[in-house]
């Protein structure tokens, strides 16, 4: 704890030194003929020794600008202007003169140069163009076979996540489009981590509209922050990218390639990777693009829940995964083309293998009643996936456009757990104990179809649309379940053993659509009324067969009927909305209401009894939101809305899943669906100009009807779990983030803050039959700091801490209330030596208190590398790394649940040694990365 509020000192020592021994330039800029004032011109402060950019703004409506915060030191000054030619002005600043005035500054008019005179321009690091920020990429030096991300990094307002994410003004980055095309889908780190810094020319940042706002003409405030990269216009023709190769001690090895041909609108690429050192493969958003699940949330389509825990298939693809040793290969190729003049065709395919095997040690302390749950585990997993991606918009004419969306994935899995556990009672008394041995495969594909038609009308603002999204998948799994336990009387002494030896198999398919339409018409100044309807059908069945071990025939034939059903499905809903939007200069605002009738029948096939699940619910959705706009960079956001969201098949199948002998889930064939009422305020204030930003989000969520778990533990410490629907529940979540510079640092500070209070309920119950609530108040705080250096074109250093703290309370309980924090401390350095070496360094420090006994721990990672460019142009690059250093790697972490808090400690990937080469395609140069492109005015 003293090491964060040392943190805090030292951020507020920075911040008052940072107000000291600054300086001031101010200036008019006007038009040399007309005399009148040139406003949103650009001002570039740059060093003069250097010409490494320190600060830029732009000019107000009468001419005027200012740059404050300057240190002492000789600069240029540089005034751009599309419509003039540029102006430089020098000056210094010293002790003596803080305050420079340079005056009015005469800027002439580019459309009065004779057209056989040829001026040469430098291009500004940063120019505002409209409501784009627009980055020179050639004014930003990086080191050679840098990628994207290095890049971005080194660009005045973006930030890079540990994990890749990028913020562009605070503000996460949703998508990065290449030359304004998508780069192998949705996943921005696609682009960042495999394209070469050295092919951008220009880094373009803007929040771009959703296709619905694109086709109205009215912002509707689903926007999404937006990075377009334009390529140099040689890298729009002819191959670049690079491969990479390594091998280390421990029979580590890791490799992946790069490799891109543009020529115009073509664009190929293919990527690809195989390690067994925990590398980064693909990201969250590539999944789910890759499924169709984005296309689905796009087009009206309801809730999409994931929960992928260590051993999914999906977390193949993710990469970057710091627990237990992962073996992955993965790959894909991407195609883009404009076919014709009116078709715009995207394609994908991506590959991936994931093996990972895992030990853990889990501790489990219950509330109700109070026993305390240890487990032994050891995994072997081995997941395949095969994911196909096509996209075509076709632009009929200027008024009509369609576009197909078809993708098919394929996957095959093979889960291999195995456990030992033992059951305490709270006087230290053995309840239970022994070992399960569980393996299941399975199979099956998923095809999704998305059929967009939209269309304009003379009218602005009058549109149609019509949407179809069809999806079918089927899937086969068998198994099997190996398991003994001993049980135990009140004072420890032996009862009796149950052992389980069973293999099962199960089918399941599903086919189902989606269809919506929305008519939009413009009514009255600035309004727009929008009508929509919508269908959805969904049938789906699942069967699953048991059989015991029969001793008698030496096989496993014996069906068990009470863990055998066939569950046929489906589901329904019809839905129609009225919104009105009012659109004007400096806010916009948005309210409507929606009808929704949904029927669920479902039909449980058993041996013993059949049973009919119908259910019928009918909602009104209301929803608002207002947005207003202080100035182009700042604004505030209100929104109102409400959803539902139904069982699952799972929740409802009344037959038990005994996968752990200790853990039985049952369903519930009468539960409701939830009700989810959600409140959401957004704050933006961003000055991208002097690289401060300060945004807040907060949201109130209350959800009636919430589906939790009724925990129902026997004497034997037995565990079955049973969906039910309680009310009461609310959740209260924000975070706060404000970044500024620190000048004399050469660098910034981000400050931040996230908080959530979560207020719910669980039903327990025990042997004697007893039901009690328990009520849960559950608060989590978790503040930040990061300071980023670049003293230097050549030496960048960060240095964060991060506290969480968490507190729960339970009525049924109150020794069970917890308390616990975890630190979190990193410094990482990026230095360029002489003779083309490099050097790179990053150590975290994590700290858990107050968690369970032999689950406190004081975690050090240290990684380094040092690594030279060699060859013709500066195309290889050989490099030495190490590992956790120190070898003390381990992966501690802490989860709360409804009825108990758990502890686990998971393997983690220890200290190896790695040498590796990389070959860059493209010509690669120390001197060229910070030159700067010029253009020619004629």
């Amino acid at each position: 704890m003293r090491r964060f509020y040392f943190s805090l000192v030292f951020v507020s020592v920075c911040t008052t030194a940072a107000a000291q021994k600054i300086g001031i330039v101010k200036g008019i800029a006007f038009d040399t003929l007309s005399k009148q004032p040139v406003a949103s011109a650009t001002i570039t402060l740059m060093q003069r020794k250097d010409s490494s950019l320190v600060s830029f703004t732009l000019t107000d409506n009468n001419g005027r600008f200012e740059l404050t915060g300057i240190q002492n030191g000789e600069y240029r000054l540089l005034i751009t202007h599309v419509n003039y030619h540029n102006v430089t002005q020098h000056f210094k600043i010293d002790d003596e003169h803080k305050a420079i005035d340079l005056g009015n500054i005469a800027m002439n008019d580019r459309s009065k140069v004779l057209s056989e005179v040829v001026v040469t321009s430098e291009a500004p690091p940063v120019t505002l163009v409209g409501d784009t920020i627009q980055y020179n990429a050639g004014s930003f030096k990086t080191s050679p076979n840098a990628n994207v991300e290095d890049l971005l990094k080194k660009l005045p307002g973006m930030k890079v996540e540990k994990d890749g994410t990028v913020k562009a003004q605070g503000e996460k980055v949703q998508k990065v489009l290449v030359d304004g095309k998508e780069f192998f889908g949705n996943d921005p780190k696609i682009a960042t981590k495999n394209l070469p810094a050295d092919a951008i020319d220009k880094v373009q940042v803007y929040d771009r509209l959703s296709e619905q706002a694109q086709l109205t003409g009215f912002d509707d405030g689903n926007s999404e922050k937006t990075i377009n990269l334009k390529l140099k216009k040689d890298r729009k023709k002819g191959m670049f990218g690079k491969i990479n190769g390594g091998d280390g001690t421990d029979e580590r090895y890791q490799g992946q390639f790069s490799i891109n041909s543009f020529k115009g609108a073509r664009q190929m690429s293919a990527i690809g990777m195989g390690n067994n050192t925990n590398a980064e493969g693909f990201s969250f958003l590539d999944v789910l693009n890759f499924t169709g699940a984005l296309n689905h949330l796009k087009n009206g389509g309801d809730n999409i829940n994931i929960n992928i825990t260590p051993d999914d298939p999906l977390a193949g693809l993710l990469g970057g995964n710091n627990t237990g040793i992962n073996t992955t290969f993965g790959g894909g190729i991407n195609y883009n083309n404009i076919i014709g003049t009116k078709t715009d065709f995207q394609s994908n395919y991506f590959y991936s293998r994931y093996n990972p095997t895992r030990i853990s040690a889990v501790e489990r302390q219950y509330f109700s009643p109070a026993n305390l749950y240890e487990q032994n585990s050891y995994a072997d997993n081995l997941n395949n996936n095969h994911r196909l991606n096509f996209n075509a918009d076709y632009q009929i004419d200027s008024f009509h456009s369609i576009k197909v969306s078809p993708s098919f994935s394929y996957q095959k899995t093979r889960n291999k757990p195995l456990s030992d556990y033992t059951t305490w009672s709270d006087d230290g008394t053995k309840i239970n104990d022994g070992n399960s041995n569980n393996l299941s495969n399975n199979e099956g594909y998923n095809l999704n179809t998305n059929i967009l038609f939209r269309k304009k009308f003379h009218k602005k603002g009058r549109t149609f649309s019509l949407n179809l999204l069809t999806n079918s998948n089927a899937s086969n799994a068998d198994g099997s379940l190996q398991s003994l336990t001993n049980f135990y009387d009140q004072s420890g002494l032996f009862l009796h053993r149950d052992s389980i030896n069973q293999k099962n198999k199960g089918e399941s398919d599903l086919i189902g659509y989606n269809a919506r339409a929305v008519y939009t018409e413009p009514a009255f100044k600035r309004f727009l009324l929008e009508f929509s309807l919508g269908k959805s059908y969904t049938k789906s069945t699942a069967s699953k067969t048991t059989y015991d071990y029969n001793q008698n025939s030496g096989k496993f034939d014996l069906v068990n009927s009470l863990l055998t059903n066939d569950f046929r499905n489906s589901y329904s809903y019809s839905n129609g909305g009225l919104r009105l939007r009012k659109q004007a200069k400096t806010y916009n605002y948005t309210a409507g209401m929606s009808w929704q009738q949904s029927e669920l029948e479902g039909t449980i096939i058993n041996k013993n009894k059949d049973s009919v699940i119908n259910k019928s619910f009918t909602n009104l959705l209301p929803n608002a939101r207002f947005q207003y706009y202080f100035s182009r960079f700042r604004n505030i956001l209100i929104n109102y809305s409400t959803n539902t969201n139904q069982p699952s098949v799972s929740q409802l199948q009344p037959v038990p899943d005994n996968s752990n002998p200790l853990y039985i889930k049952l369903g519930n064939p009468d539960l409701r669906q939830e009700l989810i009422h959600t409140v959401r305020l957004n704050a933006s204030l961003v000055n991208p100009y002097k690289n401060r930003n300060f945004f807040a989000f907060f949201t109130l969520q209350e959800t009636q009807n919430k589906i939790v778990n009724f925990d129902k533990i026997n004497s034997r410490g037995v565990d079955s779990v049973m969906p039910v629907n309680v009310n009461g529940v609310y959740n209260v979540n924000g975070n706060i983030s404000w970044g500024f510079p620190v000048r004399f640092l050469k660098g910034s500070i981000d400050l931040s803050s996230g908080f959530t209070y979560y207020k719910g309920k669980q039903l327990t119950g025990d042997a004697t039959s007893k039901v009690e609530t328990n009520k849960i108040n559950t608060v989590t705080l978790g503040p930040d700091v990061r300071l980023d250096m670049s003293p230097s074109e050549k030496l960048s250093l960060s240095l964060s801490a991060g506290l969480n703290y968490s507190t729960s309370e339970y009525s049924i309980r109150s020794t069970a209330n917890s308390k616990y924090f975890n630190q979190q401390y990193s410094a990482s350095i990026d230095w360029q030596l002489p003779n083309r070496f490099f050097f790179a360094t990053d150590f975290n420090y994590t700290v858990t208190n107050q968690y369970s006994s032999n689950f406190n721990a004081k975690v050090p990672l240290w990684n380094a590398s040092i690594s030279k460019t060699m060859l013709h142009f500066n195309r290889g690059e050989v490099k030495f790394s190490v590992h956790d250093l120190l070898d003390k790697n381990v992966r501690i972490s802490r989860s709360t649940n409804q009825n108990y808090i758990e502890d686990s400690r998971v393997n983690s990937l220890r200290r190896f040694f790695l040498l590796s080469f990389t070959y860059n395609l493209s010509k690669t140069g120390l001197n060229n990365a910070g030159s700067g492109p010029k253009f020619i005015v004629h």
